[in-house]
Parts: C-alpha cells; structure tokens; sequence
C-alpha cells in the first residue's frame, strides 16, 4: 500500500501553483517534493537554497534508485528540495513517475504533493503519470482558461482538480461558465475557489498560512480557503485527514 500522489500542475506559469501545493501539503500532513527547477519555487518558499547545499538528494534518489529523506523544519511541510541541474538530468518520464511511486509506498501513509515545472518537460510529465490526482490551479484570465482546455485534452484519461484560483468578489460569469463545462466531464473536479490574496507574494514569513498558530484576520480567511481545498481533494483521493 502507499499514499497518495498529489501532483500540482499547469501548462501555464503565474497561475498559483507553487503556493497551492505549498499549502496543500501542509494542510495534508504530506511530503512536499519540488520539481520546479527554477528559482522562485516551493524550495524557495520552503526557505532552502539548493545552490549551496553540498549535496542534492533529489537528484541522487531519482539517479541513484534510492529514496531521499526529506528535510525538516518546524511549522512547514516535510521537503525534498529541487536542484537546478534538474533540467539538464537525463531522465525521462517513467523513471519520475516510479521514483514518486517508490517514495509514496515508502512514505506511506502520508501523500505526496508534487510541485512541477509549468508547460512540457519529462519531470512534470512522470509526475502527472503517477498522480491519483492532478491539480490545476485556474485564475480568471482567458489565457488561464485556454490553458485548462489544453491540458484537459492532453490529459483526459486523469482525475483532474481544478482549483478556482485569485477568483476576485465579483467573478465575470463567462469564467464560472467555462468551469462549469470543464465540469461535467466526470473526471473533472471542481474545488471550493480560493480567493484573491495579493498579500501572500510579498509575506516574509515562510511558515504555510494553514500552519501559523496565531493567525490574523485575513490569514485565518486564506488559511480556511486553502482548508477547504484540501479537505476536497483528501475525501477525493481518500488521503490522510487534513490537519
């Protein structure tokens, strides 16, 4: 038995996905583990920076056929780092996709939340491979929706989530609508939206919003959004209990 392959992606960049499989994993007591090679991921955020550490786990596991332990710290979720010399490892999309099922048999049962590069590349290919569940995070823009449609046909054999993302108070309908027809494909889902916190970009605490053990106001409002989210894909993937 293993625990669940939670993979975040999205053919298209900007779109909220490091911090929703940031707070995903923390919401789902999980193993975050970053594939997004460029800087700025959930490394970054995680508060670790992989150009001067002296080793590089993630590498050595998926080269190695090991399984890498995962570094810790307090109030974030459990990490296994990427490395810039990602992008140039050779490795194709089935050997990604059986390290992450290794690691979820060995991590067990605990899920992992898989952070990926956004658009092509083998790493974000295995990952979606072994994913029970692929999340995909969709602001309110005509692009983010063009996106979808493309990933949708490109990967209509997957359970795919579709996170309503900076959705603002007022969303414009044609929006809702297109949700609502990416819907009724049964193995579309769609989770309860997360709205619009610019606030989050520019916070310099490191700590998951859903972690923070004295949060105010609007913390405790984005925190309950990322909550809900989480509660939806655990009950669709039958996960651990969110935290």
């Amino acid at each position: 038995m293993r625990g669940a392959v939670i993979t975040v992606a999205g053919h298209k960049g900007g779109v909220g996905k490091t911090t929703i499989a940031y707070e995903l994993a923390a919401a789902l007591s999980g193993v975050l583990v970053d594939l997004d090679f460029h800087g700025g991921g959930a490394t970054n955020l995680w508060g670790f920076d992989s150009r001067h550490a002296r080793r590089a786990p993630l590498l050595d596991a998926l080269e190695g056929g090991g399984v890498p332990r995962p570094r810790t710290r307090a109030n974030r979720p459990p990490l296994v780092p990427s490395h810039p010399d990602l992008t140039a490892a050779q490795l194709d999309a089935d050997e990604i996709a059986d390290a992450l099922e290794r690691w979820a048999t060995a991590w067990a049962p605990r899920p992992i939340v898989v952070d990926t590069h956004p658009g092509a590349h083998a790493t974000t290919d295995g990952a979606v491979q072994a994913a029970d569940l692929v999340i995909v995070p969709v602001p309110p823009s005509r692009r983010a929706i063009a996106a979808v449609r493309d990933m949708l046909y490109d990967h209509s054999e997957f359970r795919i989530v579709l996170v309503p993302n900076m959705v603002a108070r007022s969303p414009r309908e044609w929006w809702l609508q297109a949700l609502e027809a990416f819907a009724d494909d049964p193995l579309v889902h769609l989770a309860p939206p997360i709205s619009l916190h610019p606030w989050l970009n520019d916070r310099l605490l490191t700590t998951p919003v859903v972690s923070q053990t004295r949060p105010g106001r609007r913390t405790e409002q984005a925190a309950a959004q990322f909550r809900a989210v989480a509660h939806h894909i655990a009950q669709l993937c039958q996960t651990t209990a969110v935290s």
